[in-house]
C-alpha cells in the first residue's frame, strides 16, 4: 500500500524569492498596501506571477490579524433558485479575485437567516431580503453589505432587476402575436414561502401587468389577483373559463406546473394556450415545449454585487445607500405562437 502524497503548503517565502524580492514586500503587494509603500510596476507584476505560477494562496487567518481586518464575506439570506445561485456564484468570482474569502452557515430555507455568523467577517452579501426587519442586525452592526434580488437599508446597496421592463417584453410579445386577452399567475400553494412573505418581485409583476394593459387599452383577465388556486383549479376557471388565449406565469415553476395542468385538461400549449414565463432556469429550455420566458441577468447582478461590496469595504468615508435595477431580457422559445382562432 503507498503512502498518502504529501503536499507541501506554497509559502509567502517562497513566492518572494521567486520574484526576487524580500517577503515584506511580497506581503504588501499580494494584501494590496499601498499606505506609505510604494513598488515599481514591474516588480508588482513579479511577485503576482510568481504567486500565479506557484498556485500560492494567502492564508485569511494571518491577513486578518496583519491588516486587523479578516477578509471574510458572509451570505446571508436562502439563495434556493437558479437566478440567486448564479448571482452569488458571480460575487463569488469578483470578491476572491480581490482577495476576499466567502463563508457562510447552512441555509434554513423556513428562515429568513439574515444573521450574521458567530465569527467576526468584514461584509455580507445578502439574499432574498423580503422585508427590512430581516437588515436589522445588518444595520445595527455598521455592517458593509449588498442585497441581491431583494431590499436594502440605509446602510448597504441593493442590486435588483427591471419587473416592470420585463412584463413589457412579455406583454409586447404576446401582443404582437395576436394576443389580447393575456391571464397573469401567481399560484402559492406550489410554493411553500418562507414566513409567509411573499418575494416583492410578486406584486412587482402583477402591478406591471395591470399597468401596461390599461396602457395598451386592454383588460386584465378575471383571476390575475388570485393566489389561492392550485394549478388545476386556475386552469380551468381562469384559463378555460375566460376567453383567454395567452397567459403570463410568474416564474418557471408556475409554467411548468400550468403545463402538466393544461395536460390533464386536454389544452395544447402553444395551439390552445401561449405561455410565457419569468426567471429562465435551467427547467425553462428543458421544458415540453421549451419556454418562452424573461431572463433575469443573475450573472451581472452578481459581479455588480461584489464590486458594490469592494467599493464599500474599500471606503473609509460612509458611502449612500445605492440600487442598480437591471433591465430583462425576452427570451422566445417554442411555448407561444398565434392565438387559434388566427391559426385555423
Amino acid at each position: 500500500m503507498s503512502e498518502p502524497r504529501k503536499t507541501q503548503r506554497i509559502t509567502l517565502a517562497k513566492v518572494a524569492e521567486m520574484a526576487g524580492v524580500a517577503e515584506s514586500t511580497a506581503s504588501r503587494v499580494m494584501n494590496g498596501y499601498t499606505h506609505n509603500f510604494r513598488v515599481r510596476p514591474e516588480v508588482r507584476q513579479r511577485v503576482l506571477q510568481a504567486a500565479k505560477s506557484l498556485n500560492y494562496r494567502p492564508n485569511p487567518m494571518v491577513r486578518s490579524i496583519s491588516a486587523k481586518q479578516t477578509n471574510l464575506v458572509a451570505v446571508v439570506g436562502w439563495a434556493s433558485d437558479g437566478v440567486n445561485r448564479t448571482a452569488l456564484s458571480e460575487a463569488v468570482r469578483v470578491l476572491r479575485t480581490a482577495g476576499k474569502h466567502v463563508c457562510t452557515t447552512f441555509l434554513d430555507p423556513d428562515y429568513s437567516g439574515h444573521e450574521l455568523p458567530s465569527w467576526r467577517v468584514d461584509g455580507a452579501i445578502a439574499h432574498q431580503v423580503r422585508d427590512y426587519s430581516d437588515l436589522k442586525e445588518l444595520e445595527d452592526h455598521n455592517m458593509p453589505y449588498v442585497s441581491i434580488n431583494g431590499l436594502a437599508g440605509p446602510g448597504g446597496d441593493a442590486v435588483n432587476f427591471n419587473e416592470h421592463h420585463g412584463m413589457d417584453q412579455a406583454l409586447d410579445h404576446l401582443i404582437e402575436l395576436g394576443h389580447t386577452h393575456i391571464a397573469y399567475a401567481y399560484i402559492d400553494p406550489i410554493r411553500p414561502t418562507a414566513r409567509r412573505t411573499r418575494h416583492t418581485s410578486v406584486e412587482h409583476r402583477k402591478a406591471a401587468y395591470e399597468q401596461i394593459l390599461k396602457h395598451r387599452g386592454l383588460s386584465p383577465v378575471a383571476g390575475y389577483d388570485r393566489y389561492d388556486h392550485d394549478p388545476l383549479t386556475y386552469c380551468q376557471l381562469v384559463l378555460r373559463g375566460t376567453n383567454a388565449t395567452a397567459v403570463i406565469a410568474y416564474d418557471d415553476v408556475t409554467a411548468l406546473a400550468l403545463i402538466q395542468a393544461m395536460h390533464t385538461l386536454g389544452i395544447s400549449v402553444p395551439k390552445d394556450m401561449s405561455i410565457v414565463a419569468f426567471n429562465d432556469e435551467q427547467p425553462a429550455r428543458l421544458a415540453t415545449p421549451a419556454l418562452t420566458t424573461i431572463a433575469l441577468p443573475a450573472a451581472i447582478a452578481g459581479r455588480t454585487a461584489g464590486e458594490l461590496l469592494l467599493d464599500r469595504l474599500k471606503s473609509d468615508e460612509p458611502i449612500p445607500s445605492r440600487t442598480v435595477t437591471l433591465d430583462e431580457t425576452l427570451i422566445i422559445r417554442h411555448s407561444t405562437s398565434v392565438p387559434r382562432a388566427k391559426s385555423d
